[in-house]
């Protein structure tokens, strides 16, 4: 009986409690010593330095593509190029379809030729 009086106290708890608050920034073609903080003379970035110095800097990191469509994707999915297929910012895969590995759908094609 003393069951919905215990889940309904936790629930509040657990609603009232302070979440954590997350700033992902995600740049093309900035490198990793382009802020002020990590030592750049030429960017000038004041307001990243304000919140690298009042928050957590990761500096440890790893890019799964080398230019920008790939590595969104894999970080928006949280797969690698070969599982989401995506090479370069177009949509169509490279090269000729007959040498090309990888999944193919019921009608014969990739799931990159259908975005």
């Amino acid at each position: 009986m003393h069951w919905p009086i215990l889940v309904l106290c936790l629930l509040i708890s657990i609603s009232n409690a302070s979440k954590p608050n997350i700033l992902f920034i995600y740049l093309d073609d900035f490198g990793w010593r382009d802020t002020s903080y990590a030592g750049s003379d030429f960017y000038e970035t004041p307001n990243i330095d304000a919140l690298a110095e009042n928050g957590m800097i990761f500096d440890n990191a790893y890019a799964a593509s080398s230019n920008c469509a790939p590595s969104r994707a894999s970080m928006l999915t949280g797969t690698y190029s070969p599982r989401h297929e995506i090479y370069n910012v177009g949509t169509k895969p490279r090269g000729n379809p007959k040498f090309r590995k990888g999944r193919t759908s019921k009608a014969g094609c990739s799931p990159v030729d259908s975005l």
